[in-house]
């Protein structure tokens, strides 16, 4: 009996030392970059930056592309025979500006405060340290990057203590008609105490200097955008856009993903390039800048090797490979939307995008209502906002103006609302309403053919003892300001190596519920690295949080929230779909375009916000329109009081939301499984998208009555022509 009180109170001590290191331990992220000293290699000359067309010689050929290369300056380029456009990874000679192009640049440090950025052509083509060996189909360069030439010239495990040494393979390669990049870790080779922190590669490729009035480079912030490079912007700063959003186990940034696939590409003149980064897009960083005096037009992607905390603490290495895919375009294809196709096509290749269609078997497009159950307010205390009464009422109303299919998403339906223990999923009951009552709301649900999804937490939850780490060991707290309804919550994201019992948990539980399908409601918005015990890289969380949704889609529909694209593969819808560019700000120079719509539409369906949260719902109504979107809405259902959103109350809106269903499904509701092939700009204001069947959506924003080519499209308004 004594040693059972004994072992009693040690655990309860040992329970409250976790406690009071948990919240002693939830501190942001320290950059250690903000004190560090930096060093880069001396610029040795345009001769070692620059090549011209008539320094290649022809490696090899697939299709209507070919492989040149110039030995002097290990710069590569591809021909495309087509069109005749040559796009060189070094600028051309008649360019004067200092730019250090070059085929590969790294970061390097020892852990320390001294970080070393060293490149292809100032630090191992200039020195004559590097090598070649070409092939059927490409040829390999391997650069031995120093600070000194005599450095790059011993084997690297010679190379003394102090001094720093990369030696990078790259390997070019034609297959099947596109352009291939690898970099295997397997062939990068440095000294002891030495790590790479970032690698860049190809930084120049397709970079120029004159801009006609029609060039652009395209970036994937948010649904996709072009930087028009012949407009002037001078409030332009560079593009810098994480893959998937930040890590937030190094980043004190909470926001969800503005990045949703890892793609990008330049227009330049009647020819163009896309990008698809097919290995490393979850540590790639894809950045973009306009021409000024010591830039050109340029797009690219820079890989976090390994994150650095301080001299003691290094985290996760990527020791797998980074391929980039390029696939070229001419004449009427070199378009974003041309674009948009030849990456629709890689990424089902490559099984990131599934070949199934929508069923469009009902006549009518459904609407997504997600309805806020509960919440907690800052104090703690609960609120109901819609019982299961309130829902079945609000349903029975849109079904009686007209709306005839309903994905009914269901919020907060947990005792601790919206940061609930969703492992606990058959207790949310008796916070909203009794069992005959959830029955009764389901049961009118699959008599008219609507569907049901419980809105679910995975990656996000409060369980304060078994939270993922941060690499300085600190907890993974996420402080949320929602708007939907008012209030804060604080959570800590999940124990990667607890993610598959977690889910487990969630579908035995479910089992016991009748509703149609999981609202994933950050699986596909948040994706982190883990440095508790059993350490999990970003690049190991991908491909272990893919394998879950996949798993929760076995028995169960799926909702996934923003869609990072490697949770997309096994959604039936997408919420929360951006439809405009997240990081930078629209303006003439800087323009969304519906990218990551073309690649999706026909595959699943998916919803922007929803129209009531915007302060103008017209103009959220047009772009759902313009972009293929389902109309949507965000509601609650109790009796509206000043302490809470007017716009969130559903009486308030209603008949507007409701009229814009009925304007959307006349234009949408033949689409449902057709391919999104083309976007284009009609003139300011008016816009036409055009679907595999040869139906175009013209959409007009401005306040007059437009025609074009015989069409008439009323001022603020749409018309689809069949």
């Amino acid at each position: 009996m004594k040693n059972s009180r004994y072992n009693i109170f040690i655990k309860l001590i040992s329970v409250i030392c976790l406690i009071a290191i948990l919240f002693t331990s939830c501190v942001p992220y320290t950059n250690r970059k903000e004190e560090a000293t930096y060093i880069s290699a001396e610029y040795s000359g345009n001769e070692y930056h620059r090549t011209t067309a008539n320094n290649y010689q022809v490696i090899s050929k697939s299709g209507l592309i070919e492989l040149l290369f110039d030995k002097n300056t290990t710069a590569i380029a591809i021909r495309d025979t087509n069109s005749g456009a040559l796009w060189s990874s070094l600028p051309d000679t008649s360019i004067k500006k200092k730019i250090p192009s070059s085929a590969i640049q790294v970061t390097l440090s020892d852990g320390g405060n001294k970080i070393y950025t060293l490149n292809s052509q100032d630090n191992a083509v200039a020195h004559g340290n590097f090598t070649y060996t070409a092939s059927a189909d490409g040829i390999s360069v391997t650069y031995s990057m120093a600070l000194d030439k005599e450095t790059g010239t011993i084997p690297v495990d010679k190379v003394n203590s102090g001094k720093l040494r990369a030696d990078v393979t790259v390997l070019y390669t034609l297959r099947d008609g596109s352009f291939y990049t690898n970099v295997s870790m397997n062939n990068v080779h440095l000294p002891e105490g030495v790590f790479l922190e970032e690698i860049t590669v190809l930084d120049s490729f397709g970079a120029y200097e004159k801009s006609g009035a029609e060039d652009y480079i395209f970036v994937p912030d948010g649904s996709g955008a072009i930087i028009k490079t012949g407009i002037s912007d001078e409030a332009f700063t560079p593009v810098s856009l994480a893959v998937y959003g930040r890590d937030i186990a190094t980043s004190d940034n909470f926001n969800t993903s503005p990045c949703l696939v890892g793609a990008f590409g330049i227009k330049k003149d009647s020819s163009a390039f896309l990008c698809i980064i097919e290995k490393g897009d979850a540590i790639a960083e894809i950045k973009a800048n306009r021409n000024n005096e010591a830039t050109l037009n340029s797009v690219n992607a820079t890989f976090k090797i390994t994150d650095i905390y301080s001299q003691d603490i290094q985290g996760n290495q990527y020791k797998d490979e980074i391929t980039l895919c390029y696939r070229f375009l001419s004449g009427k294809s070199a378009t974003y939307s041309g674009m948009a196709t030849a990456c629709r096509e890689n990424l089902i290749r490559n099984s990131v995008l599934s070949t199934k269609t929508v069923d469009a078997a009902s006549s009518s497009i459904p609407m997504i209502v997600s309805v806020q159950g509960g919440y907690k307010d800052n104090e703690g205390e609960y609120h109901t906002l819609s019982s299961y009464a309130n829902a079945l009422s609000l349903v029975s109303l849109l079904k009686a103006k007209g709306v005839d299919n309903i994905y009914l998403r269901y919020n907060g339906l947990y005792n601790n609302a919206n940061n609930g223990n969703t492992d606990d999923f058959d207790e949310f009951k008796s916070k909203l309403g009794t069992d005959k009552e959830f029955d009764e709301l389901y049961s009118y649900l699959v008599s008219q053919k609507f569907s049901l999804f419980i809105d679910t937490d995975i990656l996000t939850y409060r369980n304060q003892l078994s939270g993922a780490k941060a690499l300085n060991k600190k907890s993974i707290v996420n402080t949320t300001q929602y708007d939907f309804p008012k209030s804060t919550s604080s959570q800590e994201f999940v124990k990667l190596s607890r993610l598959e019992n977690r889910v487990e948990k969630i579908l035995r539980s479910s089992e016991k519920v009748s509703f149609d399908g999981y609202a994933l409601n950050d699986m596909g918005s948040y994706l982190y690295s883990d440095y508790s015990y059993n350490t999990y890289s970003r690049t190991l969380a991908k491909s272990h949080i893919s394998s879950q949704i996949s798993a929760l889609s076995t028995s169960k529909m799926l909702m996934v929230d923003t869609g990072n694209f490697y949770s997309v593969r096994n959604a039936d819808v997408i919420t929360n779909i951006p439809v405009s560019p997240i990081e930078y700000k629209e303006s003439d120079a800087y323009i969304g375009i519906p990218f990551v719509q073309m690649l999706l539409h026909g595959i699943l369906e998916y919803s922007s916000m929803g129209f009531n949260t915007y302060d103008d719902s017209r103009t959220a109504f047009l772009k759902g329109v313009e972009y293929g979107c389902l109309p949507s809405a965000d509601w609650y259902c109790t009796t509206y009081t000043e302490e809470l959103d007017e716009k969130f109350y559903y009486d308030k809106n209603i008949n507007d939301i409701v009229t814009y269903y009925t304007k959307a499904n006349d234009s949408l509701s033949t689409l449902r499984d057709s391919r999104m092939t083309s976007h284009s700009v009609i003139q300011n204001g008016v816009y036409c998208t055009e679907y595999d069947n040869s139906i175009k959506v013209y959409v007009n924003y401005t306040d007059e009555e437009i025609t074009t080519n015989g069409v008439i499209i009323p001022a603020k308004d749409c018309i689809t022509i069949f």
